[in-house]
C-alpha cells in the first residue's frame, strides 16, 4: 500500500508525520510518474504492509477515498465534538460518504448519526453502512430539511457535520443547521470557495475545519480496520479500456459508491 502525498522531510509539517500537507509535496500518479501505470517507483518509508487476506478490490480506494474521511472525523473527534449526546451530519454519501458513516461509527463515541444526500440510491447504502438516520435533501429548503432533522432525531440543527462533497449550496445548507458551537469538517472539494455569512460564525462561536486527504498514521490506522473486517465497501469494478465510459459516469454522478479499475 502506497501513502500518498511525499513530502520534503525537512519541513515542520513533515517533522510531525504530515507530510501531505508539505508545501513541497509531489503526489504518486501525477507528472512524470503516471497514474494509470502498472506499476510506479515508490520511496520505502512511504509503504505500509497490509493483511495478505485483502483483496485488491477492497484495497485499492482506501488511499483516497477511504482514507480521507477519516482524517476528517478524527478531526471532529479530537475536537470533542462527538459523543453520546451530539449528533453528526454526514453530507453528501457517494464514494467518500459511505466511508465516512462508518468511521462515524467507530469514533464518534455513541454520536446519532444523519445521512444528507439527494441520490436516493446512496442514501441507501447509508443506511446499510450504519446511519441512523437517512434526509433527502431534493429539491427542499434548509427549513425543509431541519424539520426533518428535528422528526427524526429531536432536534432541529446538528452539533457536528462532516462534508463529503463540499459544494456551495451543500455548504449553505449545512452551516444553516449547524449548532451554536458545532464543529463542520469539509474534505469535499466539488466547489471552489465558501460563500455564508459571516456573523453567526463569529456569534455561534462555530468552528470549520480544513481537512486534506491523509498522513502515514491515518492510513495506516485505515488499513488496520480493514484487516479487522471492520470497513464495508460498494463497489463497481470495471477494466481498462472501460476508464474514459467510467470517468464520463463519475462525472455525472452515476456512480453508487465507488468504481475500481482492476488490470
Amino acid at each position: 500500500m502506497v501513502v500518498a502525498g511525499w513530502g520534503d522531510g525537512t519541513c515542520r509539517h513533515c517533522q510531525i508525520g504530515n507530510t501531505h500537507i508539505c508545501p513541497n509535496v509531489r503526489w504518486p500518479g501525477f507528472g512524470p510518474v503516471g497514474g494509470f501505470a502498472e506499476f510506479i517507483p515508490v520511496p520505502a518509508r512511504y509503504l505500509i504492509q497490509v493483511d495478505r487476506r485483502l483483496k485488491f478490490e477492497e484495497l485499492a480506494p482506501l488511499t483516497d477515498a477511504g482514507l480521507t474521511p477519516y482524517r476528517g472525523v478524527k478531526k471532529l473527534r479530537d475536537a470533542g465534538a462527538l459523543c453520546p449526546n451530539r449528533v453528526l451530519g454526514v453530507f453528501g454519501v457517494g464514494g467518500l460518504g459511505g466511508y465516512a458513516v462508518q468511521y462515524a461509527k467507530l469514533l464518534g463515541g455513541g454520536a446519532t448519526i444523519a445521512a444528507f444526500d439527494r441520490n436516493p440510491d446512496n442514501l441507501a447504502v447509508a443506511k446499510e453502512d450504519g446511519a441512523d438516520h437517512i434526509i433527502s435533501i431534493k429539491g427542499k429548503s434548509s427549513a425543509d430539511v431541519a424539520k426533518e432533522l428535528s422528526k427524526a432525531t429531536g432536534q432541529s440543527d446538528l452539533d457536528a457535520i462532516i462534508d463529503c462533497a463540499g459544494a456551495p449550496e451543500m455548504m449553505q445548507l449545512g452551516f444553516s443547521l449547524l449548532s451554536i458551537s458545532g464543529h463542520y469538517a469539509d474534505v469535499g472539494l466539488v466547489g471552489d470557495r465558501i460563500d455564508i455569512p459571516l456573523f453567526p460564525r463569529v456569534s455561534r462561536e462555530q468552528t470549520f475545519h480544513g481537512s486534506f486527504w491523509g498522513n502515514y498514521t491515518d492510513l495506516s490506522e485505515v488499513m488496520a480496520l480493514a484487516a479487522q473486517g471492520k470497513i464495508r465497501h460498494t463497489l463497481k469494478m470495471f477494466t481498462f479500456d472501460q476508464i474514459n465510459e467510467y470517468i464520463d459516469l463519475l462525472r455525472t454522478g452515476e456512480v453508487v459508491g465507488r468504481a475500481v479499475m482492476k488490470f
